[in-house]
């Protein structure tokens, strides 16, 4: 064979399919490594976006718990509550100040709010569009976080003891209250409003992602 028809010699078989295969080697190489990146961008992105509705979870409930006030409601019955009702049971129910209005409706910027932990693991905030509750009002849901295993509530009393209810099953009836208040209440009405709220709120969160988390929050205006 000449040397310009050897010069002029393409590819044999043998070597287009090595070529071909080390071509697929490497692109398979790359995807898997960009498959790799893509993976791990979507996990930081999930991750992050759990970080955000935890905080913006936590966020809402110290705005909620920091800005109780002292005002009793009537619920559904007709019934007065104190304006801080907790149980292992019915969850919590607070009064609120400072809702915001901006459209200038005909209401209080006072707002009850309710939180509970549903079937589906489910921390729910609910809150009322009226303060005193006839028998069609309905509450507005909203799903703060996912993956709570289990939830506690615990109240700081004046005498820095802290209880799993609220009110303690002691102040659940006050015997100076038996009588009807001068205003023409009920007892139960007197009662209601003679429970002042606790000094502090605690609440303890054992979530699937984030392990146990507790947090404590002061109620402004509550006394030391």
């Amino acid at each position: 064979m000449s040397a310009s028809s050897a010069s002029q010699r393409g590819f044999t078989l043998i070597e287009l399919l090595i070529a071909i295969a080390v071509f697929a080697v490497m692109a398979a190489i790359a995807y898997g490594g960009l498959s790799s990146v893509i993976a791990s961008r979507e996990s930081v992105d999930a991750a992050l976006d759990r970080s955000k509705h935890l905080q913006m979870a936590l966020w809402r409930l110290q705005q909620d718990i920091e800005q109780t006030v002292d005002r009793p409601v009537r619920d559904r019955y007709g019934d007065v509550q104190p304006a801080v009702l907790g149980s292992p049971q019915t969850g919590l129910y607070v009064t609120r100040a400072g809702w915001p209005n901006p459209l200038g409706e005909a209401r209080s910027t006072l707002q009850r709010v309710h939180y509970q932990l549903d079937a589906g693991g489910h921390l729910v905030r609910q809150y009322f569009r009226v303060l005193d509750q006839s028998q069609d009002s309905v509450p507005v849901s909203n799903n703060l976080l996912d993956g709570v295993n289990q939830l506690e509530w615990r109240y700081l009393d004046d005498n820095g003891q802290w209880q799993d209810r609220w009110p303690p099953d002691d102040r659940q009836r006050n015997p100076s209250l038996d009588a009807a208040s001068d205003d023409g209440n009920s007892a139960p009405a007197a009662n209601a409003r003679a429970l002042k709220p606790p000094v502090a709120i605690e609440l303890t969160l054992d979530t699937a992602q984030w392990g146990r988390l507790r947090m404590r929050y002061m109620i402004a205006g509550s006394r030391p």
